[in-house]
């Protein structure tokens, strides 16, 4: 977590969505099966990415990664998850749309591959990074390492609501956290995190 907040981010860049399944504005209707909100979510998340923090690129190929112990082709109703065909093709579709509408957003070609997470580093990173965000969003664990790492997601999210020239841990563009859905059913930027700071734990890591 040191080691990202000091340098690399700003080679491994971090976007997490976090989807509240209990929000009343969350319509189950639309996710029948658990991979197709994993698919359309993944879509959304990897969209905002690409606006965030890739935008004025020209062209771009992305080699997503997922994890393959997260993955199950087909579902107890016998429904086959179309990921990679979905993922490909909602890409394209999303950033025609973007440029049709005038809006400055590359070109992207998409390569999926499942990995396990245990043979890339950069999985096992997104897993130290998501397991933190999930403790800062719910404060789900009493485990003093846990709640350190939450902390220090907590910290990066505070700091970033300063104006840029303000901030300490200069994680603007690198390190973003958003919701879905807010009382409208859209995406949000102001999410609210559960785990409160103690500075005393910042040393820790």
């Amino acid at each position: 977590m040191r080691i990202f907040q000091n340098g690399l981010a700003d080679l491994a860049h971090f976007s997490c969505l976090a989807v509240d399944r209990h929000s009343p504005a969350y319509d189950h209707r639309r996710f029948s099966e658990d991979f197709h909100a994993y698919n359309r979510f993944t879509a959304m998340a990897l969209k905002a990415g690409i606006s965030w923090h890739l935008r004025s690129l020209d062209e771009l190929t992305i080699h997503f990664i997922s994890d393959a112990k997260d993955r199950k082709s087909k579902s107890n109703k016998g429904f086959s998850d179309n990921f990679d065909k979905y993922l490909a093709q909602r890409i394209e579709l999303d950033a025609f749309l973007k440029r049709d509408a005038g809006e400055q957003y590359p070109y992207v070609r998409l390569e999926t591959k499942l990995c396990d997470s245990n043979e890339e580093d950069l999985l096992q990173l997104c897993d130290v990074l998501l397991g933190a965000t999930q403790c800062a969003l719910l404060a789900s664990s009493e485990q003093p390492t846990k709640r350190a790492l939450g902390q220090m997601i907590v910290r990066w999210h505070q700091d970033l609501r300063l104006p840029p020239q303000k901030q300490e841990y200069k994680l603007q563009r690198k390190f973003n956290l958003w919701g879905f859905p807010d009382h409208e059913g859209r995406p949000y930027n102001n999410v609210t995190l559960a785990l409160p700071v103690d500075d005393r734990q910042e040393s820790l890591f």
